[in-house]
């Protein structure tokens, strides 16, 4: 059976929120179309390994008991495992008894909250290698091994910087043949990390350098017994020799050093500037760290450094000391991570201000489905995904976005889906049939499973955009009463509550759940939708149409609206169009005005160019003309000129001698006579425009007619179908209910019989039990008997057992005596021989003395005296050899003497062992035959007893059957009444639905009679027929018109062109005659029809300006009845049972004295390209916004589905909500770190200046006077795992990381480029890579308060160019310490399960 380790495990969802779980819910219908829901489901979602092959099985023998408790297999099959999305699986369960469930939630919480306390300070190095074998597919039982090929891919996989055949010969110079145990494992992977810094120092190493003592200070400094040699931080203090800090920052091998308590202290102060931390805590964390015990690794170390073996009395290493390996397990914890931990726990204190003064984390289109698909292909742009909701909630979203329309397909369900908002009917979406959805009440009911997980969370906020008609949302209503509402899961607002009031605080609303939506009472205006919002430009200044949305308007003007207090039957459209009839009439006006006007113009203009060319010929101006004229000099032209055309056709002017040369007037006629012409062809075409266009607008209107009359057919058409279709449904339900009916009928004479069947085999199992109890009873008699006789004969058979084993005991204890006085026979031999050496050796000696005293006396000695001693010391030697030899000799008589004794005791002890063993053996033999005879006796009991046993079973049996048919009929009976119930309510539930089904056959028969909609259409479509003549004719007539006058206009010009020339011959004629008195009438006459053309072009324009200024007037109040059209178009009807249950209420923002005048629980949505836009505005701008959301609310949105943007701007201007889409993004790794305070609970109390009413502290904040220099040293990183994003093919290349640090600042120089800082490119090294620590990053953050700095860390591709995110983290500059911090990464789920649990950068951090 698979397991998988408890680190594995995400977390526990209660309630039916799995893919899974969704699936079965909508396949299982019941009979009235309502999904069953149980109510003890959870799913256990867990890590999903690399390799696919592990599954959770099993989570611990507590939670394999609560399994078996519940009746649920301990092995589930592998279908109850369901991928998930964020690279996780779930196990989904049903528990069938409330306290089994209870019971096995329990211990599941038990147990991971045991874990995730003891996981700190566990060994890191083991359980990343464990997580790495587990993740392979390996057991971590006690006989894991770990083969050479093992070891190469746990390499591969962990990024290690070593090549496949340096991996293959370390692990065969440590094991020849495969078999490794983890331990053994860990020894390689260490020496990796050795080897991988041989050419870089380990930062780590250089600090641990300043704080550690060496074995050479140690002895030097070894603890006397005195108390003088002992410091009350321990035996030693800190400092290291230079051979001392050479050879530790070069080696590999570390157990010579150690960090005392007092020196991790001055460590802490000092450089972590922890300066309330006392001796007593770091006790307290070496204690902790080191496992609670004094390990073997300490106790080595220590005696190595110190030269003692154990710690002296009053000194506890445990708590005085740490390792190496201790030290850099303590700079990896997350409790010295850079991100305050004391900012991370929930604080209540500071959730009781109202909901205006909190950041809250907010997931934008939380509907979609968020993969790598939908974000590189548009088709699954759209894709819903229920489960996406639930991410976004464990995420640490508690604002989440919901799109609301109409069901399709006759569905009476609203949905969530993407969508294009459309008016009137935004309902109907042309796209909506290919567009997946969710039904809306599948979201409530995954919210209420998340809050019954976690009931303490923060309020949860419903941002509802609402598309639908008005049934949909008494449908919406009535579900979120029923899912939330009756669960008190649901916020009602109180209905006194006044605009000015206070809003509830988090705390407050601590597992509730708030609507965002609308509050009216019967209608409200939908302007806000964020697809219209996005495109939209910034609302202008002026006249606002809301403003007349509740006033009696009966016209417009181009500044608003005219109002009466009278009532006025003229509908929003009927206004549109009479405005816009003005409007057309007006613009056709300006038009033939601006023809007459040009026409004027170009008249006037000519004949000036014709006076001034006549002034010209004559010589005198025309005031000089004018004066002779006043003096009586006017002369007239001569009778009897003649006009002619030459061969060019040309006017020449002859005399009225010879040729009758007519004067310039005659001809003027004929100019006079083309412009009246041209005038009638202007007019006519002028008059005919006028008419296409009356035609153009007929038409349209009666297009329109036609379209509505259209609709009203299909209206009913469609009402008449859904009609027909409800009664075919209805009477399909009620066929099948009839054929649930019968067939419960059915089953209740199916379980009478069996209820028949159930009594007689009652009846017969009674009396098979009376039977086989008294079989049993004889049979248990025999039984005793033949046990009782057994018993007899085996007492008998101990008996002759045990005189055979004391006849036994006696033959034992003869042979001991015997081989006892063999034994002493023997070592009296050896005496007596003995003895006899000594008497020989002595007499040998004494014969050899008497010799040397012979050779003495015979020899010639000159000092009698020396003679004399000599031979008195060996005369004394001699004597004593004879009394040595006279005992030895008495000793072997007393020798023989006694070894006669014994041999006489020993003969005597043979025949009486020979007489004791024939004695032995008779009893042996009687009782072996008495056992037989005992052996036989038990047999037989034995047998006995089986049989009675086995007519005790039978009994058993019998009565457990008959207890069973009591069992069965009692649940016979039980199921006969439930089926007799069953068949009752399926009997009126056939009832009812057949009743429905015949009264909506008869509605159905009852349709609409469409003929006269369907006249209505045909009458529309002829009249549009006509009109479309008419249009046609109207259309042809213009273009004549307009051509004949383009042509009239042609002659007339060419007509004025000749005059002019016939004039200036005539002019020319008369000079030469000397009639210059002629010439000056002409000139004169010329200059006065000149300067009557100038009058009247000027008058034309002046009604021409007049005119424009009407059509002006006219276009501007048409523009107005547009807009306020647009805006009663959008006046929708609001279910009053759903806005009871809505707080916040979201309009359009058009100014900002306009917003401050609404209620406090007024939202406006703002797109991010907005808010820029208005933060460039400047101070003033920015103010504006800050002060609008000091009492009410402001959202952002991104602008799209699929891009972020940045939130540090609309949180520094005071927005509530920045909506974000959870996509892999370096803005949402922004977000990540915004709520990451207060425990992540998704609301962040804003700084004072965005909260109080003080506008000097709002100035002074947006003057950012207290900036923070930030300097940032990237050290080490550790554990690093592949990116997500590598393709298949990259996953066995090892990855090349760099890390990127930016400070996104919450001030007005937001809206430049980011700073950033990236350090260098480690090649081919994860596991533990090195960045120089002189490159720093360096930054200044103008405001603090606001200002989030993030880490990245990207794989660097040198195949593909690419930076491919594997982690990061951002955390706002107040939650960060100083000193030398651990950066915990986050995966771009923000979850730090899987490999990224273990993936950390080690960091050093300057804040002045």
């Amino acid at each position: 059976m698979n397991e998988i380790d408890l680190s594995m495990v995400v977390r526990l969802q209660l309630g039916q929120q799995s893919r899974r779980f969704v699936k079965a819910r909508a396949k299982s219908n019941d009979i009235n179309g309502s999904s069953s829901v149980h109510p003890h489901s959870l799913s256990i979602v867990y890590r999903r390994p690399s390799n696919g092959s592990a599954v959770v099985a099993a989570v611990g023998s507590a939670v394999k008991d609560s399994l078996a408790k519940a009746k649920m297999p301990v092995n589930p099959s592998t279908n109850a495992h369901v991928r998930m999305d964020a690279g996780e699986d779930s196990l989904d369960l049903i528990i069938p008894s409330k306290k089994d469930f209870d019971a096995l939630v329990k211990t599941l919480e038990d147990l991971l909250s045991f874990y995730k306390e003891d996981e700190p300070y566990s060994n890191l190095d083991m359980a990343f290698l464990e997580f790495q074998l587990v993740d392979m597919g390996k057991s971590l039982g006690k006989d894991v091994t770990i083969t050479c090929a093992d070891w190469v891919n746990l390499c591969k996989r962990c990024n290690a910087p070593i090549s496949k055949s340096e991996a293959t010969s370390m692990y065969r110079n440590l094991c020849p043949e495969d078999g490794l145990d983890k331990s053994g494992v860990l020894t390689l992977m260490n020496m990796v990390k050795a080897n991988s810094s041989k050419f870089y120092i380990d930062p780590r190493k250089e600090l641990f350098q300043q704080l550690a003592v060496s074995k050479t200070e140690g002895i030097q400094q070894r603890i006397a017994s005195s108390s003088a040699a002992t410091s009350p931080s321990g035996a030693f203090v800190k400092g290291f020799g230079d051979s001392d800090a050479n050879n530790f920052l070069r080696s590999s091998d570390n157990k010579s050093f150690a960090v005392s308590a007092r020196s991790f202290l001055e460590f802490l102060r000092e450089k972590q500037y922890e300066t309330d931390i006392t001796l007593g805590d770091v006790h307290d964390l070496f204690y902790q760290l080191n496992g609670q015990c004094l390990s073997k690794e300490l106790e080595d170390t220590m005696s190595l450094v110190s030269g003692l073996r154990s710690a002296p009395e009053g000194v506890t290493w445990e708590r005085e000391y740490i390792t190496w390996e201790v030290f850099t397990k303590y700079l990896m914890l997350e409790s010295n991570d850079v991100f305050d931990p004391e900012w991370a726990k929930p604080c209540l204190s500071a959730l009781t201000e109202p909901l205006n003064n909190y950041w809250i984390n907010t997931s934008h289109d939380t509907y979609l489905r968020r993969t790598k698909d939908s974000l590189q292909d548009s088709k699954f742009a759209e894709k819903t995904d229920l489960q996406s909701y639930t991410l976004a909630l464990y995420r640490g979203a508690r604002a989440i976005e919901i799109d609301v329309w109409d069901g399709c397909g006759g569905s009476t369900d609203p949905v969530v889906r993407y969508g294009e908002s459309e008016f009137p009917d935004n309902t109907v979406n042309k796209n909506s049939a290919a567009m997946t959805s969710l039904k809306f009440v599948d979201v409530l009911r995954t919210v209420s499973y998340f809050l019954q997980s976690e009931p303490k969370s923060l309020p949860i906020i419903l941002l509802i955009e609402n598309h639908c008609s008005l049934p949909f949302q008494e449908r919406m209503a009535k579900d979120i009463e029923s899912v939330l509402g009756k669960q008190g899961l649901l916020y009602r607002p109180d209905p006194n509550l006044s605009p000015t009031s206070a809003l509830p605080s988090p705390a407050d609303l601590v597992g509730k759940v708030v609507i965002k939506s609308k509050r009216a009472t019967f209608a409200a205006l939908n302007d806000d939708f964020d697809d219209e919002n996005r495109k939209a430009a910034p609302p202008s200044e002026g006249y606002d149409s809301e403003d007349d949305i509740e006033n009696n308007v009966v016209a417009f003007t181009s500044s608003g609206s005219i109002t009466s207090e009278s009532k006025n039957n003229a509908t929003y459209e009927q206004l549109f169009k009479t405005a816009k009839h003005d409007a057309i009439i007006a613009s056709a006006a300006v038009k033939s005005i601006a023809i007459q006007c040009d026409d004027a113009n170009r008249r006037a203009i000519q004949a000036q160019n014709h006076a001034d060319a006549l002034l010209r010929d004559v010589g005198l101006s025309y005031e000089e003309l004018k004066k002779k004229r006043e003096k009586g000099t006017d002369y007239v032209a001569e009778e009897g000129t003649e006009v002619v055309f030459d061969e060019k056709e040309e006017v020449v002017v002859k005399d009225a001698e010879n040729k009758s040369v007519e004067i310039a007037a005659a001809f003027a006629e004929c100019v006079e006579e083309s412009r009246l012409l041209y005038s009638a062809a202007n007019a006519e075409a002028r008059s005919e425009t006028e008419l296409f266009e009356i035609a153009r607008q007929d038409l349209e209107e009666q297009e329109m007619i036609l379209a509505e009359a259209k609709e009203a057919l299909e209206e009913v058409v469609n009402r008449n179908r859904r009609l027909t279709e409800a009664s075919e449904r209805a009477l399909a339900e009620a066929r099948s209910n009839r054929e649930y009916a019968d067939n419960a009928e059915r089953r209740v004479a199916a379980v009478k019989a069996l209820l028949d069947k159930s009594q007689n085999q009652a009846v017969t199992s009674e009396t098979v039990a009376g039977t086989a109890d008294a079989e049993a009873k004889i049979s248990e008699e025999r039984a005793c008997d033949a046990e009782a006789r057994a018993q007899k004969a085996r007492a008998k058979a101990e008996k002759e057992k045990e005189k055979a084993n004391e006849e036994i005991k006696k033959e034992d204890g003869l042979e001991a005596k015997l081989e006892s006085a063999q034994k002493m026979q023997s070592e009296l031999m050896d005496a007596i021989n003995n003895a006899q050496e000594r008497a020989d050796l002595a007499v040998t000696m004494s014969e050899k003395l008497t010799d040397e005293i012979r050779d003495v006396k015979s020899g010639s000695f000159d000092d009698e005296s020396k003679l004399s001693s000599i031979t008195d010391q060996k005369g004394k030697q001699r004597k004593s050899y004879i009394k040595t030899m006279e005992k030895a000799l008495a000793d072997k008589l007393a020798l023989e003497k006694k070894l006669r004794e014994i041999e006489t005791v020993a003969d005597d002890l043979r025949r009486s062992l020979k007489l004791q063993a024939k004695v032995a053996a008779s009893a042996q033999k009687q009782a072996d035959q008495v056992m037989s005879v005992a052996d036989q006796l038990e047999e037989h009991a034995l047998e006995e007893r089986e049989a009675a046993n086995l007519r005790k079973t039978a009994c058993a049996k019998a009565k457990q059957s008959v207890e069973s048919s009591d069992a069965v009929l009692t649940s016979t009976e039980a199921q006969l009444a439930e089926a007799e119930r069953a068949a009752k309510e399926a009997k009126e539930i056939a009832f009812d639905s057949r009743t429905k089904a015949e009264q909506l056959t008869i509605d159905a028969e009852g349709v609409e009679d469409t003929s006269a909609l369907e006249e209505a259409v045909q009458n529309a479509q002829i009249d549009c027929d006509a009109f479309q003549s008419a249009y046609d004719f109207a259309k042809e007539s213009k273009e004549e018109a307009v051509w004949r006058a383009a042509e009239a206009r042609l002659a007339h010009e060419k007509n004025c062109i000749n005059l002019a020339s016939l004039e200036r011959d005539a002019m020319a004629e008369l000079l030469q005659q000397e009639s210059a008195q002629q010439a000056e009438v002409l000139a004169v006459n010329a200059c006065e029809s000149a300067e009557a053309l100038t009058d009247m072009a000027n008058s034309l324009r002046e009604k021409h300006e007049e005119a424009k200024a009407v059509a002006a007037e006219k276009t501007g109040a048409l523009v107005i009845a547009t807009r306020f059209k647009e805006k009663k178009r959008r006046v929708q009807p609001i279910s009053p049972a759903l806005s009871k249950l809505t707080l916040l209420h979201s309009t359009k923002h058009r100014s900002w004295k306009k917003s401050m005048q609404t209620p406090n629980w007024t939202m406006h949505s703002l797109p991010d390209h907005r808010i820029v836009k208005m933060a460039e505005e400047g101070k003033e701008e920015w103010i504006k916004m800050v002060e609008f959301n000091k009492n009410h609310f402001i959202r952002a949105y991104p602008p799209s589905s699929s891009l972020n943007y940045n939130p540090v701007l609309p949180w520094a201007m005071g927005c509530q909500f920045a909506s974000m889409n959870f996509t892999r993004n370096k803005f949402l790794l922004v977000n990540d770190g915004r709520f990451r305070e207060c425990g992540n609970q998704g609301y962040v109390l804003k700084p004072e200046y965005l909260c109080g009413d003080s506008l000097e502290d709002l100035d002074d904040a947006l003057d950012c006077p207290r900036p923070k220099k930030v300097t940032i040293s990237i050290l080490n990183g550790f554990c690093l795992p592949k990116s997500m994003d590598s393709k298949p093919g990259m996953q066995k290349r090892t990855i090349n990381p760099f890390v990127s640090v930016t400070l996104y600042d919450g001030s007005p120089a937001s809206l430049l480029p980011p700073p950033s800082f990236t350090t260098g490119v480690v090649k081919g090294n994860g596991l533990n890579p090195i960045w120089k620590e002189n490159e720093a990053a360096t930054f200044t953050c103008l405001n603090p308060a606001l200002g989030i700095v993030s880490f990245a860390v990207y794989d660097h591709d040198d195949i593909s160019k690419k930076d491919l995110f594997i982690g990061g983290a951002a955390m706002p500059i107040r939650c960060m310490r100083e000193g030398y911090r651990s950066v915990s990464l986050f995966d771009s789920n923000n979850s730090r399960s899987g490999a990224m649990k273990f993936a950390s950068l080690l960091v050093k951090v300057k804040i002045d």
